[in-house]
């Protein structure tokens, strides 16, 4: 197969099988650079690994956009036979499980129209749906656009904020006097077993040390009890080994923590993309769970990012129901699911969306007064489609 489609205008190319991809990884590196939201799980230094790792499963296609022979869009895929419980076939945004909640594709910035307009108007499925997007992003923006121009049915299948840590707030100072003496308390605990030291890996550091260390103290907690850890999976140990090390190279990885008497307490690992980062994986020493560890790492954590050049902001990147990141850091960032409906079954289906969840929240009501359930339900907070101004 040919590097590059031949052809002027936009083209959309699918490619299914690893080594097509790797063909155009100097178009795919291109891309990454000139992307209108940064993505790293999905660059190729993340992406191969994890296919490689994890592998594709069934259907799993990457959609390409071109625009005039340039790499302009690109969307791992793979195929949904039941789209919200609907017998309507759908391509469904890929991702693995050490991805958490970050999926936006790779779109460049100066043709993120030409590239909706494109994979809209395409024959792939009836129905699309992207996983979690922050909703204030350019691609976002991009992807609503392009819908309402040409009338398709659309929604938000589910939405939720995270916390988000931008260098020009600094969350310490918004920190309340429970927190300040919370605070206090449990550093001197801490302090009581020994030396609390901050560390972080140095350009020229030891990342095979860092990298043991961290999957080491990963593993000695419940992750390692239910076999969740990094550590546990040959699958996770292939990925972490290749990702590392040439995002270390890249000089994208970065990790920061607290050493407890000369030991790791705390490791807080992070991927950077574009002016931010994401979270990718954090652990601490459960011994000591007791003086919050985790709390009084990433209050240190801050201290460090702040005080280092660096990412212009930290996304989180964790599940709605983590509280921990929400102590520390006060800002917040809003992330969609949104399903378009492209053509038939599809375009019934999506519209059809709001009214099987109002259908479900009702049938959930007429159950919870049957069996004499007391206390209000918990209701999904999934805000309507809204035209952008």
């Amino acid at each position: 197969m040919p590097r590059r489609p031949t052809g002027t205008g936009t083209i959309i190319e699918v490619r299914s099988d690893l080594e097509s991809l790797r063909e155009i990884i100097p178009d795919w590196e291109s891309l990454a650079a000139g992307a209108a939201e940064p993505s790293p799980f999905y660059e190729h230094w993340m992406l191969l690994p994890a296919l490689e790792a994890f592998g594709t499963g069934e259907g799993f296609q990457c959609v390409l956009v071109w625009d005039n022979g340039t790499l302009a869009g690109f969307f791992p895929l793979q195929p949904e036979r039941r789209f919200h419980g609907l017998p309507v076939r759908a391509l469904r945004t890929w991702r693995h499980r050490n991805m958490a909640l970050t999926c936006t594709p790779l779109v460049r910035a100066k043709s993120a129209a030409n590239v909706f307009a494109a994979l809209l108007e395409s024959p792939l499925a009836p129905a699309l749906d992207f996983e979690w997007m922050p909703a204030d992003s350019a691609v976002y923006a991009a992807l609503v656009e392009s819908v309402l121009a040409r009338g398709l049915p659309w929604a938000v299948t589910d939405a939720y904020s995270r916390a988000i840590l931008r260098r020009e707030h600094d969350p310490r100072e918004r920190f309340n006097s429970n927190m300040k003496n919370n605070l206090r308390r449990w550093q001197a605990k801490l302090a009581s077993h020994g030396a609390v030291t901050p560390v972080r890996l140095a350009p020229d550091g030891d990342l095979e040390r860092w990298t043991a260390e961290f999957m080491r103290l990963e593993a000695s907690g419940w992750k390692g009890k239910e076999g969740t850890a990094l550590a546990c999976r040959e699958d996770d140990r292939r990925f972490i080994a290749a990702i590392f090390p040439e995002a270390f190279r890249r000089g994208r990885l970065h990790i920061t923590g607290l050493d407890l008497a000369g030991k790791p307490l705390a490791r807080h690992c992070m991927i950077a993309g574009g002016e931010g980062a994401l979270t990718f994986k954090i652990a601490y020493d459960e011994t000591y769970a007791s003086c919050s560890p985790g709390i009084v790492a990433e209050v240190d954590n801050v201290r460090q990012f702040l005080e280092n050049d660096g990412p212009r902001w930290v996304d989180s990147n964790t599940a709605r129901e983590n509280t921990s990141y929400g102590r520390v850091w006060k800002d917040r960032r809003t992330f969609h699911k949104v399903a378009v409906g492209l053509r038939g079954a599809g375009k019934l289906a999506v519209a059809a969306l709001p009214l099987l969840r109002l259908t479900k929240h009702a049938l959930a009501r007429v159950a919870h007064r049957q069996h004499g359930l007391n206390g209000p339900m918990k209701r999904d907070r999934i805000p309507a489609p809204q035209p952008l101004p």
